[in-house]
């Protein structure tokens, strides 16, 4: 991890917007620090700036502090003068190395909207990011211009990503034919959510799929996936029908790139004997085994507990970062925690990240070995 943090140096002209002569700290140690910071869970800039002094022997170990400890205006003006889209293209590199990634990756892609960071004069940042739950990494993002939405960035995201040997699993709101001609071009697959805004295409999976006779059919091909969980007082069975019966549906609807395949779920929820059902759709690229189109679905779920944890991990809506190229930094900057969070080893079992936290912004000396050696 050191070594990916140093490597920022070499890429200072494009990272950098600070004048040369003026460099007291170089860009790596800003960086670094910061860090460290946030995977403490230390939230605000001048608590930044207090941690590090109270931390500067331990932290002069790996970044150069013999000019002293830079102060919390000194910590936030260089962050917010990072380049933020390169630092995400570094940060896509390292996280799509050998080292943090499985074979099979699913890519669950969707957005949010840091409130923190919006005021009366301007909007705050939508950053939509591309997560792989499996391997707990956010794997790109890039922000939504002010004047457009979702359906422009996601393209923008999808060609930051080796999409190879991967499905990208998008709500309904993304199941667009520029985003799948975007996923097919990167080669890799899809498991898309098929709702009203497509109409003849939502209604002619849903017809299909309301044929109780083809659905015990698909049960008997090997082609239907069923869980049962209790959980909250409460019963939940999940079924998945898959079906790559689509040549009829194909000559209909050509625009879908790699249309092989169409899927439906049914959600039965049983609280206290009252019975709920939710039903989807989804068209997806590839002809696999019914329960990896189960993961998609479910995988999906993973990129929301992510947007998730970085509320209630590092309360982000409440965070008061009104600079955009800052707040996103930061974002990024904490996707990473997350990770480390996940994979550094800790005394305790089943400690929540606020609690890894406290463990390490008290014992630093413990756990950034595991991160950084010495």
């Amino acid at each position: 991890m050191i070594d990916f943090i140093v490597s920022i140096d070499a890429h200072s002209d494009e990272l950098d917007g600070r004048q040369p002569w003026k460099i007291r700290y170089p860009l790596s140690t800003i960086l670094f620090l910061v860090f460290v910071c946030q995977l403490a869970g230390i939230e605000t800039w001048k608590e930044m700036e207090d941690f590090i002094e109270m931390n500067e022997d331990l932290l002069g170990e790996y970044v150069d502090l013999s000019v002293g400890c830079p102060s919390h205006d000194t910590l936030e003006r260089v962050v917010s003068m990072v380049n933020p889209q390169f630092l995400s293209d570094l940060k896509v590199e390292f996280e799509q190395s050998p080292d943090c990634v499985s074979v099979e990756r699913l890519f669950a892609i969707d957005g949010k909207t840091m409130r923190g960071n919006g005021n009366k004069d301007q909007r705050p940042n939508h950053i939509v990011t591309a997560y792989d739950g499996a391997n707990h990494l956010s794997i790109g993002q890039v922000v939504v211009d002010e004047k457009s939405n979702e359906i422009t960035a996601i393209p923008r995201l999808l060609r930051l990503i080796d999409l190879r040997k991967g499905i990208v699993t998008i709500d309904a709101m993304g199941t667009q034919t520029d985003i799948v001609d975007e996923i097919i071009k990167g080669k890799g697959d899809y498991c898309l959510a098929v709702k009203g805004n497509q109409t003849t295409l939502f209604e002619d999976i849903s017809f299909y799929f309301s044929d109780a006779k083809l659905l015990e059919k698909l049960v008997k091909k090997g082609q239907h996936y069923q869980t049962v969980e209790k959980a909250r007082s409460q019963i939940e069975i999940r079924d998945y029908w898959v079906s790559y019966d689509v040549n009829w549906l194909s000559e209909r609807h050509t625009k879908w790139q790699k249309l092989r395949g169409i899927g439906m779920t049914k959600n039965t929820i049983d609280k206290d004997g009252v019975l709920t059902e939710e039903i989807r759709y989804f068209i997806i690229s590839f002809k696999k085994d019914v329960e990896i189109f189960a993961r998609c679905v479910r995988g999906h779920w993973s990129v929301e507990s992510m947007h998730w944890l970085l509320d209630v991990v590092y309360r982000e809506d409440h965070n008061q970062t009104l600079d955009k190229r800052a707040a996103f930094n930061l974002n990024a900057i904490r996707k990473l925690c997350l990770y480390f969070l996940k994979v550094i080893q800790f005394p305790k079992k089943d400690l929540s990240y606020r609690r890894k936290q406290r463990y390490i912004s008290v014992h630093s000396d413990n756990y950034l070995p595991q991160l950084f050696g010495k």
